[in-house]
């Protein structure tokens, strides 16, 4: 099997944390966030029905153990980062069995929105680079352009970030694996030029929960740096270390991103590719000290992660800049 690792190279301190999931589970959706210096999201949707476990049914009549990818797109973005009063984004919303307050009804006449369906902004090939140029959309953009140098954006922390859109994988998960942790990297290049890197995102272990279920990850992004962040490695769209090292040698209850050392271009005109890799991996934890830690404001001794990949799976799409 293969060892993934990517050292340490800087620290964000943390915003949220993971705390209790169980009411959301109960509801039929565990939703996860990450610092506020962070966009990488993770929503589960477990299965409904009498098998309590994959388990449970005979092996022949179940899918090979596997990340099976279902869909990839860039799609618009709610304009403000965590607009929900909880800091949730308005939208991925999910229906649930019993209602959502961040999306109770759909209809007419009203109806609660029902478990299994999905709010969620228009995908595109297409994307402006400057703001208030969405064509295409009729004017439903959001009128953020995907130049993070001219749109506004002026750091990480959602207060400062100023998305044109999502980055958005869905995939079933049919490992029956809740205890290995869950990595997804994300890469936007231009020829040879990066414009976005997510780095490493350890969205850590599903926990108990019914298989196989549905998996979307993803990202409020828009490309390249933003004024004053032109110097990389790990500069603008080309995520330093967010949450690492850890404080403990196990997963911290947030999700964490390790930076890999991509230097982000500004986006041009012209097509952008997306590649993502996602992989369910066991972890290994390694205690390092001193200035390794206390330089990225965690106290000495810390823990660096490397993970022996158990499944893995890659989708790859095009979008296009104006």
């Amino acid at each position: 099997m293969a060892s993934i690792h990517h050292p340490a190279a800087g620290y964000r301190a943390c915003a949220k944390t993971l705390a209790v999931l169980a009411a959301a589970a109960a509801a039929g959706l565990i939703c996860q966030q990450a610092f506020a210096q962070a966009t990488a999201h993770r929503h589960i949707v477990p299965s409904s029905g009498g098998v309590t476990s994959a388990n449970a049914a005979p092996q022949d009549v179940l899918p090979a153990p596997r990340l099976i990818p279902l869909q990839a797109v860039m799609s618009q973005a709610y304009p403000t980062i965590g607009g929900n009063a909880d800091g949730s984004d308005v939208w991925p919303c999910y229906g649930r069995s019993t209602p959502n307050a961040d999306c109770p009804t759909i209809g007419n006449p009203v109806l609660p929105l029902p478990h299994g369906t999905l709010v969620n902004g228009l995908p595109a090939y297409s994307w402006a680079l400057k703001n208030d140029d969405i064509f295409g959309y009729g004017g439903m953009g959001n009128g953020i352009g995907c130049d993070a140098y001219i749109n506004g954006t002026t750091g990480l922390p959602y207060s400062q970030y100023k998305p044109c859109g999502q980055i958005t994988t869905f995939f079933e998960d049919d490992t029956n694996d809740p205890d290995d942790d869950l990595l997804q990297r994300v890469l936007v290049t231009q020829g040879s030029n990066v414009i976005y890197d997510s780095g490493v995102v350890d969205f850590g272990p599903a926990g108990p929960i019914t298989y196989p279920v549905n998996v979307e990850l993803y990202y409020d992004a828009n490309f390249g740096y933003w004024p004053g962040a032109d110097n990389g490695p790990n500069n603008g769209n080309c995520v330093p270390d967010i949450g690492y090292p850890l404080p403990a040698p196990a997963f911290p209850g947030y999700i964490y991103q390790i930076a890999t050392g991509s230097t982000c271009h500004r986006p041009i005109p012209g097509k952008a590719h997306i590649h993502t890799e996602t992989t369910l991996g066991t972890p290994s934890y390694h205690q390092v000290s001193g200035q390794r830690c206390t330089a990225r404001n965690v106290p000495s001794p810390c823990y660096v992660v490397s993970w022996t990949q158990k499944h893995q799976m890659v989708q790859d799409w095009d979008v296009f800049m104006r």
